[in-house]
């Protein structure tokens, strides 16, 4: 099997000499190569695409990387990417929304640096090339190896930012699993609209709180877009923020929540309330922010209007 590496930067790319205060760039795609657990005959492909933390990265980035995993698919069987993990999510989003499903893709990282005792980088290395050679891998679109979980990129989610079982789903659970050398899934994936690599627009989250001023709101749509809107609870907003709302039904609003479990619904009547909001035809995401914001400069950037957009939107959820 033909596995190619692309190597961004991140954690797993670190480590420090004795007698060094911080951690530096020490490792590069080569150096992880000769570590692999590759069968003979088997061969490896090794990409530097950046020495980045992933902090850094943005939708440029991801764009580029959309294009270098395209060209190494389709000269090699599977893809591995290592990637920092403060961001790790909206990359394997990204990446899933513009390739096409078919040879794997998996993305994995690891919260301590090789230098450190528990340095859990080489073991999710290990997972993703067990995941990536297992013909169970193919079609399931692109995939996050964790802590030797597997779970999609669609529904990832960093969940800790200090413990080595960093990244979950809260909403589906973990696809699979990587169990000593064994590759196991518990539920396959549905496939989903896929767009052109493409983003264009400006877009801002904007998280309600308790006293949310009106003002802070306006200044969202006058700067952006697309606002993304972190609703409270299952998709309410407050009734002082209506006016604001209605004023600017011309920008891309999409809906989500703060919450990190459940989706949008209500059966309230009242002003702000769910129902209230839907007869604004405003768009309803099945996704945390993070990933709205990043399929909505998708849609943005691939020329979709309004009602295109919010039909993309709406079909994860069938």
């Amino acid at each position: 099997m033909q596995i190619a590496l692309i190597t961004t930067g991140g954690t797993i790319a670190m480590g420090q000499e004795t007698g060094e205060a911080r951690a530096s760039w020490r490792f590069r795609a080569e150096d992880f190569a000769h570590l692999l657990p590759l069968d003979a005959g088997d061969g490896l492909g090794a990409v530097d695409f950046s020495q980045l933390p992933s902090s850094h990265f943005n939708s440029t980035d991801a764009g580029r990387l959309a294009t270098s995993v395209a060209e190494a698919r389709a000269r090699h069987d599977a893809v591995i990417i290592t990637h920092g993990t403060d961001t790790l999510e909206e990359t394997a989003f990204y990446l899933d929304m513009v390739l096409p499903p078919g040879k794997p893709v998996i993305v994995t990282g690891a919260m301590v640096t090789a230098s450190q005792p528990g340095a859990d980088g080489l073991a999710n290395l290990r997972d993703a090339v067990l995941a990536a050679k297992s013909p169970a891998t193919h079609e399931k679109g692109v995939l996050v190896v964790f802590n030797r979980d597997i779970i999609s990129a669609v529904h990832a989610m960093k969940q800790d930012c200090e413990r080595l079982n960093a990244f979950g789903s809260v909403q589906t659970g973990k696809m699979g699993a990587v169990n000593g050398s064994k590759v196991c899934f518990y539920y396959g994936q549905r496939d989903h609209v896929r767009l052109e690599n493409k983003t264009s627009g400006r877009a801002a989250l904007v998280k309600l709180h308790y006293d949310m001023e009106p003002e802070f709101l306006q200044c969202a749509f006058r700067q952006a877009d697309i606002v993304v809107i972190e609703c409270l609870g299952s998709g309410r907003v407050q009734s002082r923020l209506l006016p604001v709302i209605d004023r600017n039904l011309n920008k891309f609003i999409v809906l989500t929540t703060r919450v990190p479990r459940g989706h949008l619904y209500d059966d309230y009547s009242y002003a702000g309330s769910f129902h209230d909001l839907l007869e604004r035809e405003l768009i309803v995401s099945p996704f945390d922010s993070l990933k709205s914001c990043i399929l909505a400069k998708l849609c943005f950037g691939n020329g979709k209007s309004y009602r295109e957009t919010k039909e993309i939107f709406e079909s994860f959820w069938l």
